[in-house]
């Protein structure tokens, strides 16, 4: 089981090759878009094409950027939340008397295992005993 400063470094080294992996080269400019000569008649229909991409281009990126804002709030939200519940979890002081009932539950509960273990004992003596004694089976 992994330690929490092993999670810590292994979540780092995760986000900083994340980090390396998107801010490389990106794809540039389409081809359908490289080998264009600017040609002052054909500026309506590039336009067009250019929009086209431009909107597909930032849809495809909306949709990244609200899914990692997602992740982020998700991932903050429930560290938060933990630390909240461990730090209450912590601060948890009993009273002698609910010490008291505390020990005692867990006293009757060690008597009950105690039990259903000289059970479980003598349930396995039995069939011990009653594989070893048993007739050997007809045959025809």
């Amino acid at each position: 089981m992994q330690t929490k400063k092993q999670k810590a470094a292994e979540a780092r080294k995760r986000v900083t090759e994340e980090m390396k992996h998107r801010s490389g080269p990106s794809g540039g400019v389409p081809k359908a878009l490289q080998e264009r000569i600017f040609d002052p008649k054909e500026v309506k229909g590039s336009v067009n094409l250019v929009q086209r991409r431009l909107q597909r281009a930032f849809s495809v990126l909306s949709d990244i950027l609200a899914n990692q804002a997602f992740a982020f709030a998700d991932a903050s939200m429930s560290v938060l939340c933990r630390r909240q519940v461990d730090e209450a979890m912590s601060s948890i002081e009993f009273s002698n008397e609910q010490r008291r009932i505390l020990f005692d539950n867990h006293r009757q509960h060690v008597e009950v295992a105690r039990q259903v273990e000289d059970r479980l004992s003598a349930v396995r003596r039995c069939l011990s005993s009653l594989r070893t004694n048993a007739p050997a089976p007809h045959r025809m």
